[in-house]
């Protein structure tokens, strides 16, 4: 007995590693300072302020943002408003980075139903929680609309691969929730809808499709298409399947060379590809639909969904991301669904293949996993502390300029953290000849390359924050 505990506490700490060490970075790195689409946040607020009624108010949650309607983002950035007493993005940030950990346990609930040893799902948490993911970690309003989308999709594919009544109609509920959380949560409704035909359940198919209807009637009434995403036209078929392929591979973005990994990526985004692909057709041969003798369990219909799902994302993220260049799918914030793809490949291959007694296969595996987390946090540290950088930056830009610092709206949407530099505020805004900032504390080096203005003088709390000063 005391083996056994002593087994188990080992792997539960093996398992939340990865995630602690995550979780870590979050709270060492996050900044209050918002970026781009976050200030859209305090428009929200604005708005939501200055309407009469219940029902004004309610509808600024849906409104339209970009191609997507955020109610979910709107409603959890009111709650901290009404908490904080302004809008605190570290507070956004750990609530989308919460709902990854929701992800997990929905793997973890599937895992839960194979009879084998726990040791097999220690390499998920160490490819799930690992930097590249650090565009949506550390931005408040991304972290809420990709990670929360991926977290209600996947619990809605769990959902309506079960045969539990009680959960048919949570998955009503969280199907609402996808929709209202990003654009793609709707993309998940036709996926749910094979599935509950594979299972011949077709009294739900009638009921589910028509609540999906409902959902994207409401989503697109009164929409407005964006007029600046670039049409695909002109765009050769060749170029598109090698940003699929990109998309899908992008998980294995690993070398600092940009040419070599996207060789690399559409190579093994292939292969992705093609093992999903003979996946889903073997499942969806298998099923209730066509094979009379054979019916596919729950977590055969989970992984199915899961791979329908993350494949279909690729095509229309794709589609409508590909004039941008192909190098543009490799960015962060879409790397989460090649991760999902990997790691619902993973949980097939631990389901079907017999594992017991292969204590040198679970020993080889999870090593492979922690050297992928070693490497890609490591790779992927100094694009975190860019960031943070880069949004300090934006901070100072605010209160060196007049017309931003001299505004003072008559309700505290936001308050600018403390920056090491607040001190020095008062003397850069001066003319560079008249500031005695400028006089003592600047180097010059002329050298063949140009010329190099240097300050090193600043006195910076932590190495963090170095470089932008």
């Amino acid at each position: 007995m005391k083996s056994i505990l002593l087994k188990n506490t080992f792997w539960a700490f093996l398992i939340f590693l990865p995630v602690g060490l995550y979780f870590y970075f979050l709270s060492e790195y996050a900044i209050n300072i918002p970026k781009w689409d976050d200030h859209a946040l305090k428009a929200f607020i604005v708005d939501f302020q200055n309407a009469n009624g219940y029902i004004p108010k309610i509808q600024t949650f849906f409104k339209q943002h970009n191609e997507h309607r955020i109610a979910f983002d709107r409603f959890f950035t009111l709650i901290v408003f009404w908490i904080h007493g302004s809008i605190d993005y570290r507070w956004l940030m750990w609530i989308g980075n919460f709902t990854l950990l929701g992800v997990l346990f929905i793997f973890f609930k599937v895992f839960q139903k194979q009879k084998i040893s726990i040791a097999y799902f220690a390499p998920i948490p160490f490819i799930l929680f690992q930097l590249q993911l650090w565009e949506n970690t550390f931005w408040g309003m991304a972290a809420m609309q990709n990670f929360g989308v991926v977290f209600f999709i996947l619990t809605l594919i769990y959902l309506i691969s079960s045969e539990k009544r009680i959960h048919f109609y949570i998955a009503i509920f969280v199907a609402f929730l996808a929709t209202y959380t990003s654009g793609n949560g709707i993309t998940v409704f036709p996926v749910c809808i094979v599935l509950l035909i594979l299972q011949k359940r077709f009294k739900d198919v009638f009921l589910f499709s028509s609540v999906s209807l409902i959902l994207v009637f409401l989503y697109f009434y009164q929409y407005k298409f964006p007029e600046n995403n670039p049409s695909i036209d002109g765009i050769g078929i060749g170029k598109i399947v090698t940003g699929f392929f990109i998309f899908l591979g992008s998980v294995f973005d690993l070398t600092p060379n940009i040419s070599q990994n996207i060789k690399i990526t559409i190579i093994l985004g292939f292969i992705l590809f093609i093992i999903g692909s003979i996946i889903s057709v073997y499942l969806i041969l298998n099923s209730k639909l066509f094979n009379k003798q054979r019916n596919l369990n729950h977590t055969e219909l989970f992984i199915l969904g899961s791979i329908l799902f993350l494949i279909g994302t690729a095509i229309v993220v794709t589609a409508t991301r590909i004039s941008y260049g192909v190098e543009g799918l490799l960015t962060s914030r879409y790397k989460i669904y090649s991760i999902l793809l990997l790691i619902t490949i993973y949980l097939i291959f631990i389901t079907k293949v017999n594992l017991n007694n292969k204590k040198l296969l679970v020993s080889f595996l999870i090593l492979m996993a922690i050297c992928f987390n070693i490497v890609v946090n490591y790779i992927n540290f100094k694009e975190i502390v860019n960031f943070r950088n880069q949004l300090i930056s934006f901070g100072i830009n605010w209160e060196l300029d007049e017309k931003i610092s001299d505004t003072k709206p008559e309700v505290k949407l936001y308050e600018m953290p403390k920056l090491s530099l607040e001190n020095s505020f008062s003397e850069i805004k001066k003319p560079i000849k008249n500031a005695l900032i400028w006089k003592e504390r600047i180097t010059k080096i002329v050298s063949f390359d140009g010329v190099l203005i240097q300050n090193n003088s600043f006195n910076v709390p932590t190495k963090k924050e170095g470089n932008i000063y």
